[in-house]
């Protein structure tokens, strides 16, 4: 067990010493900026309504939509390849740990860390939309609001982020794993899967890793559905992806296991090594 906690702290340190993980802050720190920025130019809000829709659009079309991704593609594609340019992965191989335990620890201990990340910027982001707020009283004179609560909701995200975190980053370790060249691979299924077939409103959508997520979204916070294309989608539609008591979770671990078994068998069996670092 020593060597896989030193990898496990190893790999921590140096994910907070790359410069990856300030790129990771800006994006995460952006929704924050962006309600200030909205609470400095415009008047107000003296609606509940409109509070709640700000605060849940923002968290679901900027932050789970497009900054959890990024963030987790900026970290997964590169966690073995970051150890092949930096010539580390010769040094935890020889500490007779098989090559699928290194990238399990590697993945665990990243995930752990973008996990607590995004969950700092959810909670700062809640902070800068609700802080000075008269809540009590825009709650109680929106009588299709009086049963919001806004911290239960900060607790359903705070707890699901984290699956996303996981799923997301299993998927784009695959993808780094799968070409010489991941960025591009991982942009396509980015922009054609999650931000397009993820947000047409068919099926199409359960094909793409938001789904899972917003059904436990939904499930956690019924209202969301609202946010979902409610106007353009039909009864029937909404029924056969949002079901009445469903999880996502089931779906969401299914994604992850597939993706870290194809990741444990590719790192095994290729050589990830090129010739002049194995020299080295």
């Amino acid at each position: 067990m020593r060597p896989i906690a030193a990898l496990f702290g190893f790999t921590i340190r140096q994910t907070l010493l790359n410069r990856k993980v300030w790129m990771t802050v800006v994006l995460l720190v952006a929704p924050s900026a962006l309600i200030l920025i909205i609470r400095s130019a415009a008047p107000p809000m003296k609606d509940a309504a409109e509070l709640w829709e700000i605060h849940h659009a923002t968290v679901q079309f900027l932050l789970v939509m497009v900054i959890l991704p990024l963030v987790c593609m900026v970290h997964g594609v590169g966690l073995i390849g970051s150890e092949v340019e930096g010539h580390t992965l010769v040094h935890l191989i020889t500490r007779r740990m098989r090559r699928g335990t290194v990238l399990l620890v590697k993945f665990v201990a990243t995930a752990l860390l973008l996990a607590v990340l995004c969950d700092l910027a959810l909670l700062a982001l809640y902070l800068c939309t609700f802080t000075g707020r008269d809540l009590p009283t825009l709650i109680a004179e929106a009588p299709s609001y009086t049963s919001w609560t806004p911290v239960r909701d900060l607790v359903c995200y705070l707890a699901i982020i984290p699956a996303g975190v996981v799923g997301f980053l299993a998927i784009f370790t695959l993808i780094g794993l799968l070409t010489a060249q991941p960025l591009a691979l991982s942009v396509f299924y980015l922009i054609i899967v999650e931000l397009i077939m993820g947000n047409i409103p068919a099926g199409t959508q359960a094909y793409s890793l938001l789904h899972p997520l917003r059904v436990m979204m939904v499930g956690a916070i019924p209202k969301l559905i609202s946010l979902f294309y409610e106007m353009e989608m039909s009864a029937e539609v909404r029924a056969r992806l949002y079901p009445e008591g469903a999880s996502g979770l089931p779906q969401l671990f299914g994604v992850v296991l597939v993706a870290l078994v194809l990741s444990t068998l590719l790192v095994t069996i290729r050589e990830l090594m090129p010739a002049k670092v194995i020299r080295e």
